[in-house]
Parts: structure tokens; sequence; C-alpha cells
């Protein structure tokens, strides 16, 4: 396996993570905002955790798109 394919599969596996992560904030979120007594804090703690974990899932797919164009030939 060379060096590009290992730092693909490394970005592969990440995005997954963070997927899985967020997956898990969307949950925690919805569970949050069912409460009849929502704590406002807990909620927008959350929230702001998921949104960066959103824009650090876009940097990676971003990576992964640049370097499939660069791997294109032309």
């Amino acid at each position: 396996m060379s060096l590009s394919d290992r730092t693909h599969a490394a970005i592969t596996a990440r995005i997954a993570a963070l997927r899985a992560r967020h997956r898990d904030l969307d949950a925690r979120v919805a569970q949050e905002q069912k409460r009849a007594w929502r704590d406002t804090g807990v909620l927008q703690r959350l929230k702001r955790r998921r949104l960066r974990l959103k824009d650090e899932l876009g940097r990676y797919e971003g990576l992964l798109r640049t370097r499939a164009r660069r791997r294109l030939p032309g």
C-alpha cells in the first residue's frame, strides 16, 4: 500500500468517525429538544460542537475531492 493509499484510507476513516460523532450529537440535540424543561445552555453547547464537527467534516471531504481531482489525467 502506497503512502497515497494510506493517506486516503486515513482520511476516509476520519470522515467515517466524524460522521458517527455528528449522528450522535444529532440524537443528543433531538433528545434535549424534546425535554419539557430543556437546558438551553446544554443545547447551545451541543449545537456548537455539532457545527464544529460539520465544518471539520467539510474540510476532510474537500481534501478528498482535491486529491481526486489531482489524480485525474489532463
